[in-house]
């Protein structure tokens, strides 16, 4: 009896740490699902989220019907499968100079953030984007700055929180540390895409976690390895992004927010198919995950 009570108490302890990160997966993994079967695969497949980054033909999804006119319909369809939405990820980019772009990068985020909102998503994830010509990191600096608190004061409205990814020509985590201590708002924060530092910039995964690990609210996981020069995504283990190291981390470093599974399918359609990757990466990141926590109990 003891050693029973003993075991489900090891148990409960791993189960209470493991579930601390959520799991969830990109729908760029899947440009050719429905709603529902995205719903219903998340949850099958043992996720506790999605993350919207279009649907179907459409990539800004806050205009679609099943965001818009059937908003209900969508909000059942989730509760009935318990499947949150853990962020949208939209095109929005923020390093913008021309006022006309920049109203249609404003525009963009507030739709999204209004249906992230309404959808209880707590996320929106954003880009820096490309520096503009003639502009160097430093003479930008200033300008995305003062754009990302004006949107950052928006958020406020919204109850959501805009996360910056490390993608485009903010890949490098020292910049993106600097940009948000300039910002210095609390509802700008990093999306820390645990694959692009380490593998367009060579970053350790110590460097880049003492750049941005206090900024992280959201991270996307995916695994590659270098192939003819190229990069080419492969299974959750079989490449040689350090992404477990990354996730120990995180835990470590209290990080209780979403892992999205980011397969990029909608870019790269040669890529193999959801109904192979979606569970594998799942599989993995639970084992992941449990050895972490399994680990972090022992230590204590």
């Amino acid at each position: 009896m003891g050693k029973c009570f003993k075991l489900y108490l090891i148990n409960l302890k791993s189960v209470e740490v493991k579930t601390l990160i959520k799991l969830s997966f990109s729908t760029l993994g899947c440009p050719s699902w429905d709603l529902e079967k995205i719903v219903r695969s998340a949850a099958k497949m043992g996720y506790d989220g999605v993350e919207l980054r279009g649907l179907l033909e459409d990539l800004d999804i806050s205009r679609r019907r099943e965001f818009t006119a059937d908003i209900n319909e969508t909000k059942r369809l989730l509760t009935d499968y318990g499947i949150s939405v853990s962020g949208i990820s939209i095109s929005a980019r923020f390093a913008v100079i021309d006022p006309d772009e920049k109203r249609e990068q404003f525009d963009e985020a507030r739709r999204n953030m209004a249906l992230a909102s309404d959808l209880g998503a707590p996320i929106v994830r954003i880009y820096g984007g490309r520096i503009p010509k003639g502009f160097t990191h430093e003479t930008i600096m200033p300008i995305i700055a003062q754009n990302l608190r004006e949107i950052g004061d928006e958020a406020e409205d919204y109850d959501v929180t805009l996360a910056l990814e490390t993608h485009d020509d903010w890949i490098d985590t020292s910049l993106c540390a600097r940009l948000m201590k300039e910002v210095n708002h609390k509802r700008v924060r990093i999306l820390w895409d645990l694959h692009h530092p380490y593998r367009m910039k060579g970053e350790k995964p110590e460097e880049t976690y003492r750049n941005i690990g206090q900024y992280t609210v959201s991270i996307h996981v995916k695994d590659s390895i270098m192939e003819n020069s190229k990069v080419k995504y492969v299974l959750l283990g079989e490449g040689d992004v350090p992404i477990k190291e990354m996730l120990r981390m995180l835990m470590e470093g209290g990080y209780r927010g979403y892992a999205v599974v980011e397969w990029e399918k909608r870019w790269h359609p040669e890529l193999l198919d959801p109904e192979i990757v979606l569970p594998q990466y799942a599989h993995k990141m639970r084992e992941w995950l449990d050895e972490i926590a399994s680990e972090k109990t022992q230590h204590h």
